[in-house]
This record gives structure tokens, sequence and C-alpha cells, in this order.
């Protein structure tokens, strides 16, 4: 894939001197004339916590600084060519059209990028965001299943799945019919969530450790929401029932 770095450069200038520095050297041309999908990752994620910060110091609105990160984003998506696109990469470039709201294209490189995944990590990853991908397409169904897919990962590879349905997947797909099914998988994930093994000498697995019940009380919290507003009582008592049984268990361990 080839890129025009400069004509980056307009958009990057408003959002900050520190920002630019992220680019790659114009003079350099080899990496002027080569798309490079993980830059261009870091450097969108560099305009989000750029433009925060000046939402947090009151420079700018939230809705302004959405606005920028999206022109950002569908200009660096415009650079894309598919056909040039590695297998390496392909998770990346989803990611890009994901945050363009290009769900089409984002589809396509999820499936590559599962169908090429090296490690677990990187297929349970991709799989959860493809799974975003056809909620916010409105095909719930597909992304519960896919969702779904991930269960069969080893413990140690299972701590992104609770977390992608709670805060991307049932988000992305609630009111579009299928909030019972949603309500399900979210409880489900919690179960999957409960399997994660993590090294707590590490600073990655305290930290996991420590914000599991804050995290794991806002899906049962959000389970329970789902099945109020559905008007299933019935399901959200049994749904309490579930709670309760499980934090008495994990009580006494």
């Amino acid at each position: 894939m080839r890129c025009r770095w400069l004509s980056l450069s307009p958009l990057l200038l408003g959002l900050g001197g520190c920002y630019i520095s992220q680019l790659p050297d114009p003079n350099d041309v080899q990496g002027a004339q080569r798309f490079d999908a993980e830059i261009m990752q870091r450097n969108i994620a560099t305009a989000y916590s750029t433009l925060d910060l000046r939402v947090q110091r009151g420079e700018m609105t939230p809705q302004d600084r959405d606005r920028h990160i999206k022109e950002l984003v569908d200009r660096i998506a415009g650079y894309i060519k598919p056909d040039d696109v590695r297998d390496a990469e392909a998770w990346r470039v989803a990611d890009i059209y994901r945050q363009a709201g290009d769900l089409d294209n984002a589809k396509k490189f999820y499936e590559r990028a599962i169908k090429v995944a090296k490690t677990e990590d990187r297929r349970v990853n991709d799989t959860l965001q493809y799974a975003r991908v056809l909620a916010l397409a409105g095909d719930v169904p597909g992304a519960v299943a896919k969702a779904v897919s991930t269960f069969d990962a080893p413990p140690k590879e299972k701590a992104p799945i609770m977390m992608a349905c709670l805060y991307e997947i049932v988000p992305a797909g609630l009111g579009k019919g299928h909030d019972i099914e949603l309500a399900d998988l979210l409880e489900k994930s919690i179960s999957q969530h409960m399997q994660v093994q993590v090294d707590p000498g590490s600073a990655a697995g305290r930290t996991f450790l420590e914000t599991s019940p804050i995290h794991i009380g806002k899906a049962w919290e959000r389970v329970m929401q789902i099945y109020a507003k559905a008007g299933r009582d019935d399901l959200l008592r049994k749904a309490i029932e579930r709670r309760d049984k499980m934090a008495d268990k994990a009580g006494k361990v």
C-alpha cells in the first residue's frame, strides 16, 4: 500500500505539536511511500490521548474531539489499498475501517485476520472485534455466535471476552431486536471471566485481579437492566439467583 504522508499534516497540525512528532520522516523516501498500519494506529491513539487532554482542560468539547478523530480516521482509511494489505496487518486495517465506520471492509479484513491468526490472543481479539462489527451492522445473532466461538480459548487467553461483550458488543447490538440474547451472552461471558488465569506476580495480573470485581459487577448490572427493560421479571429473578450463587461460591474460594 502506498500512502502520501504529507497530505496528513494539515489535519494533524490541529491536534498539537506532540502528535506531529509521531509521524514518519517525510524525507525518508521508503517510509513516505509505504502505508504502515501500525504507525497509523499509533497516530490515531495519540490523537485520542491528545484531544482527550484538551477536553479535560476545557479547550475543546467532546463533540469537537470526536469530529476531529473521525476526520483523521476517514482520511487514513482513504489511503488504504485493500489489494495491497498483507496478512500480518489485516487486523490493524480492519480496526481502522471499523473506526471509520466502513463496516463492510472491516468485516472483510477481520475475517481474513481470523483465518491467518498465528496466536490464540490474536484469534480471540480479532473474533471479538468482528462480533462487534456484526452487532454494529445489525447482525446481532451473528455477533453473539462469533463471541461465543471464543469461549473455547484456554484460560490464559479468556481475559478479553467479558470486557468486549460488556463494553463493545452488547452496547453495539442493543435495541436491534435481540436484547435478551445479548443479556444471555453477557451473563455467559461473566463465567468466562471467572475462568481467566493470570500471573498474580505481574503488574498486569495484579491489575486484572484488582479491577475484575468492578467489571463483573457492571456486567451483572447491565444484565439486570436489560431483563428489567424488556419486562422479563422471570429472567431477572433467575439472573439474580445465579449472581448470588456465583458470589457465594467466589467468597468460599
